[in-house]
């Protein structure tokens, strides 16, 4: 119910009826379960905001995707026995963060013995790494040799801190006498929310 105008407008003097105190009673009772607090609450339906949502925590650093490609441009990557980093970014964070970092590329191999393995890193070191094992490496080892192409992806996570990180898609691969390849290499940096 919404009251009034003339409620509002009454100079010294003027009669207030009954049903008009009940009406702003009953206004002043409704605001107390009906409308949002300023400094926070909870909003039991849906939520509709016509002229646009801003809020700092919706565009925090800590929230977002950000796509990495090589700084050189560069499309195409082999390796003989070796390791090279592909992708590497500076990444400022005003807050902590999570980050699902994916890499992905197209991949050879010309020996099914010796895999082109990859792998995301956070400041050097290995995302999905535990020990000994590798969670989300990115493993391609084709019988086909080097005229089959596949999709190759590694994924892993890491928590950071407010400041400069960086973020980086690498690769190991082949042995002397043989080439693992990976070609249209790019790096998604997602982040989830504060850490």
């Amino acid at each position: 119910m919404t009251l009034d105008q003339n409620l509002a407008d009454k100079a010294p003097g003027d009669p207030v009826r009954s049903a008009d105190w009940n009406d702003i009673a009953a206004a002043v009772l409704r605001h107390e379960t009906g409308k949002l607090d300023l400094s926070g609450g909870t909003v039991t339906g849906p939520l509709m905001a016509q002229g646009g949502l801003t809020a700092p925590a919706l565009s925090s650093q800590s929230l977002g995707v950000q796509l990495l490609k090589p700084d050189n441009g560069q499309w195409g990557f082999d390796f003989n026995a070796s390791t090279a980093t592909m992708i590497s970014g500076q990444i400022q964070f005003q807050t902590p963060a999570t980050l699902l970092l994916i890499g992905h590329g197209h991949a050879s191999t010309s020996d099914p013995n010796h895999p082109l393995i990859l792998h995301v890193m956070v400041d050097g070191a290995i995302t999905n790494k535990e020990g000994t094992s590798e969670w989300g490496v990115g493993y391609v080892a084709l019988p086909g040799g080097a005229t089959t192409w596949v999709p190759a992806t590694t994924i892993g996570s890491a928590q950071v801190t407010a400041g400069s990180h960086t973020v980086q898609f690498a690769a190991t691969g082949g042995a002397f006498g043989a080439t693992a390849s990976l070609h249209g290499p790019t790096l998604w940096v997602i982040r989830l929310g504060a850490g």
